[in-house]
């Protein structure tokens, strides 16, 4: 084989991850067969990457200071914040968390002539015949009678019940309560935005709703969630709030910064890196493959788009982002109503566990030359978004396409 494989690195890559990616492409291409060809790549984040200490001055004081080695114990809104993340994640959590930390008798207790989980069933019933005043919350009669209906059925709260033994113990009623109200709200995180409930958006109106709740459950119930149950719900929150910290801090800080703020420089102010990534796709032999992962599969087909675009060979994006793009306009010359048509032959390496990679055909069904093929490496998300060059079927793909 001969000729040049040119690497364009994707988006928050800085000289480290740009000098082990490269490592990783040229054992990859050695281990299967793309010998006697050239690697070169353009390093264009070490010099036009965005700062990342940059973006601290613009945090709040307390994003800034804390940390996952910071001792400061999170404040009670951190810690209802992080109840509240964990409920909407598993509406049945507390209940699961009471069923247990209790010793359950396996005859369960006797309450009023009933067992206690046949009692708490019989108090959410409750819900379902005269729901609370949902007025403001955005929430309907039949959602919330609906999210008691799946609690009424779940073993979690037959589980809480027998565990705490008694039906009207006001922390298992508090539970129950949150736990309907969690499910409701749990069925409009996919909402799209400013169409969720106000409930859903206000942690005020959110408590308003389970105290309306609990109401309704049990009349004469004027304690909020406390003692034993509150203790290791805390425990939990107090971790997921500190979890939630950190992640902001990190993600602000950390690997997310470069990243957006990579691609949002380089759609305000990216000129001058595809100048640069131009200028790296010359002086090769022939012929040239170039290669663009993330950001830098945008990059080629903006540079490969425009009058007096180099000479390449074969176009191969990883991971790319330059579908979607060219679907909301969003690329430089290559656009949805415009007269010029993709750069072809075009590789374009996907992988469904990617979140961050998209197809071609389905945008230029009638294009020749356009080639979409999967590569799974196995990995969850967002490691899945750099594993292609790990995985032996990416350079066999390069292999077989190599022009000759």
């Amino acid at each position: 084989m001969r000729g040049t494989l040119v690497f364009v690195h994707g988006t928050g890559v800085r000289q480290q991850g740009y000098d082990l990616t490269m490592s990783a492409i040229r054992e990859g291409c050695r281990r299967n067969g793309l010998d006697g060809i050239t690697i070169s790549g353009v390093a264009w984040g070490p010099k036009f990457g965005v700062p990342v200490d940059a973006v601290e001055k613009s945090l709040p004081p307390e994003a800034v200071t804390r940390d996952a080695f910071d001792t400061a114990a999170p404040d009670d809104a951190d810690l209802d914040t992080a109840a509240w993340a964990l409920l909407l994640d598993d509406p049945l959590f507390e209940l699961r968390l009471v069923a247990e930390s209790a010793e359950m008798e396996q005859a369960g207790v006797v309450v009023g002539g009933s067992l206690a989980d046949q009692s708490a069933e019989t108090a959410l019933r409750q819900v379902q015949d005269r729901p609370p005043e949902l007025s403001g919350t955005g929430l309907t009669p039949e959602e919330l009678s609906a999210a008691a209906g799946r609690v009424i059925g779940s073993s979690e709260l037959q589980g809480a019940a027998l565990a705490v033994g008694d039906a009207a113990d006001p922390d298992l009623i508090e539970v129950m309560a949150r736990a309907v109200v969690a499910t409701a709200l749990a069925g409009h995180r996919l909402d799209a935005p400013g169409t969720e409930p106000p409930a859903a958006l206000s942690g005020e109106l959110r408590d308003e709703l389970v105290a309306a709740t609990v109401k309704v459950i049990a009349p004469e119930q004027v304690k909020g969630i406390g003692g034993w149950v509150k203790k290791k719900v805390i425990g939990f929150a107090a971790q997921r709030a500190t979890a939630m910290a950190v992640d902001r801090r990190s993600s602000l800080q950390g690997a997310s910064t470069p990243g957006v703020g990579d691609i949002l420089h380089y759609q305000r102010r990216g000129g001058a890196i595809a100048d640069v990534v131009a200028e790296g796709l010359t002086g090769h032999q022939r012929p040239i493959v170039a290669v663009g992962h993330s950001l830098g599969g945008i990059i080629l087909v903006d540079v490969l788009s425009r009058d007096g675009a180099p000479d390449v060979d074969l176009l191969v994006t990883v991971g790319s982002q330059s579908p979607m793009f060219f679907a909301i306009d969003a690329l430089g010359d290559l656009r949805p109503r415009g007269s010029n048509v993709p750069f072809s032959p075009w590789l374009n390496i996907y992988n469904r566990r990617d979140l961050l990679s998209f197809v071609t055909k389905g945008l230029w069904p009638t294009a020749r030359g356009l080639t979409d093929v999967e590569v799974d490496s196995r990995v969850p998300f967002p490691q899945s978004h750099s594993a292609y060059w790990h995985v032996d079927r990416t350079y066999q793909l390069l292999r077989d396409a190599w022009p000759r």
